[in-house]
């Protein structure tokens, strides 16, 4: 389990999990494109995105990323109770799939409930508040002149109790693959069909203005979608954010609808049996699903495909799972920005000018990752010939277990005599390099050519 970055913190009973060792995990934190002074881009403030790795028993594994929203401490509490709702032993009487998806549907319920629970303290004081104003009679200005600590403190009471978070939980139990989600957070399960070919299944349902059903619910409610129009209506269900629900009448841009428009309800799906043919599986924070609509826009089986791709690739680039989505977070990183950068450019209208966390996490099955370090003892002299190439599929309604329709889009991605890497020189008898540096040398010659290296840096 992730630890958080306050290294004062209380130590919780989940950093003694196990870590699984199958699983990699990229991160990237959230940016602003303006710069500072030193000429370092901006953070825009401290890591919202929460995560987890971990195998409770030999049957048993839990993954999950949790992405907050206006702050982190829902997503981190959240995390923390969602564990313990499920790897204290909850499982041992769960016999069907359907028992086992009820006992997530419990623990996002929980969780649901602790949130308002712990909020109580604040709904009371903002209603004392409220109270008090409304009894003197007095109109906006001349509260906003006699009271100004009072409406700040107001001001800060809202912000608290719009903190929320998204979330997407994997859990592997008995061999079968079981999917919570709420928000925007994503998970695609990767497999190969009778022609070995990759096939990219949704298994989230996007919980945002872009998934036709959530826009009409919000319709039906009386909400346009220029209510909308630069306000952070982060995703359309999550877990917390009272004044996106219960308060939503103080919130200017959500006040005229006729019922709660942020929902608690989560998608449950599974038990999805885990085969050969399952090869990886990919959970993805809302930060990365808006960066990757943001490069790639239109449907989000594009981005997809298009995230599938790097990953197939960093497969056979990297030695280590850690080493295959970190590699693709940098890659979607500086797509973002180079994107960014040509809307700029070009003077195109730019609809975003920041980017927000970013965290992948790539469990993997039986994906080969042919430059991985392989005991000698174990088959390490094997080569690897593999030819893999991929199709995706992507809905805005929840799958039917049992049902995935696969569309395929004739992208192949190929790699031939892959040898597995205790053959440790290359064909100079130089030792391989475990980290590709060749765009590194590119661009030192590019400067060198140019005339344009430090003096005081020695490259050769």
């Amino acid at each position: 389990m992730e630890s958080m970055q306050n290294n004062n913190r209380t130590k919780s009973w989940t950093d003694d999990l196990k870590v699984c060792n199958q699983t990699g995990v990229g991160e990237a934190i959230n940016q602003i494109y303006k710069y500072a002074d030193d000429g370092r881009r901006c953070e825009g403030y401290e890591s919202r995105d929460k995560k987890c790795l971990c195998i409770s028993d030999n049957n048993t594994s839990l993954y999950a990323i949790l992405s907050g929203h206006n702050g982190v401490t829902v997503a981190e509490n959240a995390l923390q109770e969602m564990a313990a709702e499920l790897l204290l032993g909850q499982l041992n009487v769960c016999n069907t799939d359907e028992a086992v998806k009820e006992l997530i549907r419990q623990s996002f319920m929980s969780v649901e409930k602790g949130y308002f629970d712990s909020i109580n303290p604040h709904v009371a004081t903002k209603t004392a508040i409220q109270l008090h104003l409304s009894a003197d009679g007095m109109n906006q200005y001349e509260i906003s002149q006699q009271f100004e600590n009072v409406l700040q403190k107001l001001d800060s009471l809202n912000n608290a109790l719009s903190v929320g978070s998204s979330a997407v939980l994997a859990l592997i139990h008995r061999s079968h693959l079981y999917l919570g989600n709420i928000g925007n957070c994503r998970a695609l399960l990767c497999k190969t069909d009778e022609h070995d070919t990759l096939t990219v299944t949704q298994l989230s349902v996007d919980h945002n203005l872009l998934n036709a059903e959530e826009a009409a619910r919000l319709f039906r409610l009386g909400l346009m979608a220029q209510n909308f129009e630069g306000v952070p209506l982060y995703s359309t269900r999550c877990i917390g954010n009272y004044l996106g629900k219960a308060g939503y009448k103080d919130c200017n841009f959500l006040s005229s609808a006729t019922a709660e428009p942020v929902i608690f309800e989560p998608e449950i799906v599974g038990g999805i049996q885990i085969t050969p043919a399952c090869r990886f599986l990919v959970l993805m924070s809302s930060g990365l699903c808006r960066a990757l609509h943001e490069i790639f826009p239109g449907d989000a089986s594009t981005g997809n495909r298009e995230l599938v791709r790097m990953i197939s690739e960093e497969f056979q680039n990297q030695s280590t799972l850690g080493g295959v989505a970190q590699s693709v977070v940098h890659r979607i990183v500086q797509a973002h920005h180079d994107t960014y950068m040509q809307l700029v450019e070009e003077h195109r209208s730019v609809t975003f000018n920041s980017r927000d966390d970013v965290t992948l996490l790539i469990r993997n099955f039986n994906y080969a990752l042919p430059k991985a370090f392989v005991n000698r003892k174990n088959g390490g002299n094997r080569s690897l010939n593999s030819t893999t190439s991929f199709s995706s599929t992507s809905s805005d309604a929840t799958p039917t277990e049992g049902n995935y329709s696969t569309i395929h889009t004739n992208v192949s991605v190929t790699s031939s005599n892959i040898t597995q890497p205790d053959n440790h020189y290359d064909p100079n008898r130089r030792i391989r390099s475990h980290v590709d540096f060749s765009d590194f040398y590119q661009r030192v010659e590019e400067a060198r050519k140019r005339g344009a290296l430090p003096s005081n840096i020695e490259f050769d």
